[in-house]
């Protein structure tokens, strides 16, 4: 062994030592949420051949001693996200988990070579100068590393802790990813539906090779007849299965308990089909399709203001309590910044208590010229009829989610005075994206019920896939994430174009508004139709 690698070694050594030899057996026990500083600046050597610290990061490869950048030969690129290294190309990487490496009773390989354990000292010589800790040289498939004695310190610190660094459903040829749909009962039809369309669309990915090489393996997970029911079905299956992250799930009526649940081992959760996400997705891996009721009643907001009404000649009307509450009060809030002088007016009632004559004094009271009513289809029947027996049209701004029937009845006193918000609309739908969905259809005999379930699903596989392409081959839940994250006008075909960021979850973040037009007892875009919220 040449003077200069030894003393090489014995100075990596030194960094080393203090900082990873005291990681003893408990140490195996880590879990990847509890990586040490060490720890985390390691996986990057490993994962990406980059130093955290801003060091240089060589690899000097085969007989001829090319020196590359570290980058180009990163220890994952052979010996795998878990170090057990898969034959490919004639060349069989070492199963480099620490459990093996120092196994007491040494090695055998294939070539007949032989040598005892490794330890701290003799990894630290493998990876600088190429040989076993029996100071045979190694096969010169194997590149020779030159790092910092603190880089090679953290790269140690990791390696032992490696093989347990793992998110659950990932394998270096597979990814397995649940979702959560309704199989029985009313809604049966829909969730089937759901299911249909995500094995078929991740069904093409695998025939196609897959993402990086791992098929996307679909697990169904039945919802109960109760919240509370699939949650603990849910729960069931992630400690009996494990599943990387949850995609196109169904999640009407329980994003709240679902996100808490899924926050709580950070498993992603992408493109869930739901009328109202709510608002515990802000701390939360979950990147949803739409806009929620809060945003598009924001989105109502800003389109009141824009058609003339200033902030105080605006009233905000729902029922007290539970979550219709909270959207007056978001419209308000967006009243308040971009309606000027004045003050919006709030009405609340109680549920069952509504009285339409009543209200509609209140309104001729406050001279309102735009009214946001988040009240329900009888409440907003019974209000329509009080203002067509008093000729009056105020213009009135509604949420199509929690309109039960089309309002094209209407007398001619409502023409252009009926605004409604979308989350999305057939026009999302471009004749590419209507192309694609249609060969998927052929294909796996999509139903022809249940269309908008279908392209939300169909939407949600997509984002799945772009976001395990965006992540690359070294795939972790924290790297899918921000592969998502990275997305800008992301084209589904199927919906408006969706962009994620660090502190942006929804990606059509706006709404469709449109208008009613009595006449031809339709609903008209205003403007272009989409309005962004901001």
């Amino acid at each position: 062994m040449a003077a200069h690698t030894r003393s090489a070694v014995r100075a990596v050594r030194l960094a080393a030592v203090a900082a990873a030899f005291t990681l003893g057996a408990a140490t195996l026990a880590a879990h990847a949420d509890e990586l040490s500083e060490a720890q985390q600046r390691g996986k990057q050597i490993y994962f990406e051949g980059t130093s955290p610290r801003g060091t240089e990061i060589t690899a000097v490869v085969g007989d001829e001693a090319a020196v590359l950048p570290g980058s180009t030969m990163p220890c994952s690129s052979c010996h795998g996200s878990d170090g057990l290294g898969r034959p490919e190309g004639g060349v069989t990487p070492l199963d480099i988990r620490w459990s093996e490496l120092v196994k007491t009773y040494g090695h055998v390989h294939h070539d007949g070579r032989r040598h005892p354990a490794f330890d701290d000292d003799s990894f630290i010589r493998s990876m600088i100068a190429g040989i076993d800790p029996a100071n045979n040289p190694m096969d010169r498939s194997m590149p020779m590393y030159q790092m910092s004695g603190e880089d090679m310190a953290d790269l140690v610190a990791y390696m032992k802790v490696l093989e347990f660094d793992v998110d659950l459903g990932v394998t270096d040829d597979a990814v397995r990813v649940a979702t959560l749909l309704p199989m029985s009962g009313r809604a049966g039809e829909t969730g089937n539906a759901m299911r249909i369309v995500l094995e078929g669309y991740f069904n093409d990915i695998n025939e196609a090779g897959g993402v990086f090489g791992r098929r996307i393996e679909l697990m169904t997970v039945p919802m109960g007849q109760s919240p509370e029911a699939s949650l603990g079905i849910l729960r069931d299956a992630f400690a009996s299965e494990g599943f990387f992250a949850l995609v196109g799930a169904y999640s009407v009526g329980l994003d709240d308990a679902l996100l808490t649940y899924l926050r709580s081992d950070n498993v992603p959760l992408v493109g869930p089909f739901t009328l109202d996400p709510g608002d515990a997705y802000f701390d939360a891996a979950a990147f949803y399709l739409f806009a929620g009721l809060d945003q598009q009643a924001r989105v109502l907001a800003d389109r009141a203001i824009a058609d003339g009404a200033a902030a105080g000649e605006v009233l905000i009307a729902g029922p007290a309590g539970g979550r219709l509450e909270s959207l007056t009060g978001a419209a308000r809030q967006q009243v308040r910044g971009k309606g000027g002088e004045g003050e919006p007016a709030v009405v609340n009632w109680e549920p069952g208590s509504f009285d339409a004559a009543a209200f509609a004094d209140d309104l001729a009271e406050a001279k309102s010229e735009a009214l946001l009513f988040f009240g329900a289809q009888d409440e907003l029947d019974a209000l329509l009829a009080e203002f067509a027996k008093r000729g009056e049209a105020p213009r009135i701004y509604l949420l199509s989610s929690l309109t039960a029937r089309l309002l094209t009845d209407l007398p001619p006193l409502f023409d252009g005075r009926v605004f409604l918000a979308y989350p999305t609309l057939a026009t999302d739908v471009t004749a590419k994206g209507r192309e694609k969905y249609q060969t998927l259809a052929a294909t796996y005999s999509l139903p022809r019920e249940h269309i908008q379930a279908q392209l939300a699903a169909f939407a949600a596989a997509q984002l799945f896939v772009e976001g395990l392409r965006k992540a690359g081959r070294n795939l972790s839940r924290v790297k899918l994430v921000e592969g998502l994250e990275s997305l800008y006008e992301f084209d589904t075909g199927v919906t408006p174009p969706l962009s994620y960021g660090p502190n942006r979850r929804i990606g059509a973040q706006g709404a469709h508004v449109l208008v009613l037009d009595v006449e031809n007892k339709t609903y008209q875009p205003v403007g272009d139709g989409w309005f962004e919220m901001k």
